[in-house]
């Protein structure tokens, strides 16, 4: 028998809200922002490292001067379990941008593991990480481009 804590249909909209307005912000180049939607202790982790909130402020800051890169997320499958005060969340995922040869072949497919933790009556991310299935390659060498400050999103 499984230990499934289905969340009450109030938590599910709200956390839902939380994780459109950060692909929203990724996507629409407000990416010096996302970082407002962590925990104070939030960590972010994936192809470019584990980041605190403080390397995702300097992180997005960088990403948002990077106007030439258009990506889309599209989500689905979202699995929400409570775990006592905190919800532990599952969100499949694909990434698109506009340097992929074709541009209709997902970037990276994969998905979303996090964790949310109401602050002052907000849910926030409390972990978000990002795990690549298919495409990790791609990512990789993206998270790789952004790092070092490229203008190019190839």
């Amino acid at each position: 028998m499984s230990d499934y804590q289905p969340v009450d249909v109030i938590t599910r909209v709200e956390i839902e809200q939380l994780i459109s307005e950060m692909l929203y912000r990724l996507d629409h180049n407000q990416a010096d922002t996302t970082w407002e939607l962590y925990t104070e202790d939030g960590v972010s982790a994936g192809p470019m490292g584990d980041m605190d909130r403080e390397a995702m402020r300097a992180w997005g800051a960088k990403r948002a001067q990077q106007t030439d890169i258009v990506g889309r997320h599209i989500i689905g499958g979202i699995r929400l379990v409570q775990d006592g005060d905190e919800v532990e969340g599952t969100v499949q995922y694909l990434t698109f941008r506009d340097a992929n040869d074709p541009q209709t072949q997902p970037a990276s497919v994969g998905e979303f593991r996090e964790r949310y933790r109401k602050v002052d009556g907000q849910w926030r991310f409390a972990r978000r990480e990002i795990v690549p299935i298919f495409g990790g390659l791609a990512a990789k060498a993206h998270a790789a481009r952004l790092a070092a400050g490229e203008e190019s999103a190839t």
